[in-house]
């Protein structure tokens, strides 16, 4: 062989290719995205919390207001009962809107403070309640003699907690 006629190129040794790159670490579009999903499922999870905190009282009422025996004849029973049941809903009052100075209101503002909150925040989906039918709620209560109709009474508390569900509920600033 000539080394003149030799190819100059047949000494070169064959193309090197890098080796395969990992999956780690990831580009800085993953990053991104996983940062997204995270912020995503920590919303989540703070909005699903304070919906549980929300619903937490609700739930509590509503467990107490079943276990109030609504269903009474005697007129002692019912004076007991109308105590307990303004005693719930004032205790509902203060948890949900603590910034009402609610524990302190008494007779006629008691009483239009229910009127108002009762049918007033409803956005016009409850019917306006009389004075008559949350009256037995503020005077009844220390009656000695009572013809309150505690299931029908009973009936617009629970369906005004389970309204409290929809509404936004105030902040406690």
């Amino acid at each position: 062989m000539n080394p003149a006629h030799q190819n100059p190129l047949a000494a070169l040794k064959d193309i090197h290719l890098p080796p395969i790159p990992g999956w780690w670490p990831p580009a800085p579009g993953w990053w991104i995205l996983l940062l997204l999903f995270l912020s995503l499922i920590s919303f989540a999870l703070y909005k699903w919390r304070q919906r549980q905190l929300r619903q937490r009282p609700i739930k509590q009422a509503l467990s107490e207001l079943a276990q109030l025996n609504l269903k009474t004849e005697d007129p002692e029973q019912q004076g007991l009962i109308l105590q307990e049941l303004s005693a719930l809903i004032r205790r509902f009052c203060i948890v949900f809107f603590p910034q009402q100075p609610i524990a302190g209101l008494c007779g006629q503002k008691w009483l239009e403070f229910l009127k108002k909150e009762f049918s007033g925040n409803a956005k016009g989906k409850a019917k306006e309640l009389t004075d008559q039918e949350l009256f037995p709620l503020v005077e009844n209560t220390y009656s000695p003699t009572n013809d309150t109709d505690l299931v029908a009474l009973g009936r617009i508390v629970e369906q005004w907690f389970l309204r409290q569900n929809k509404k936004p509920r105030p902040s406690h600033d």
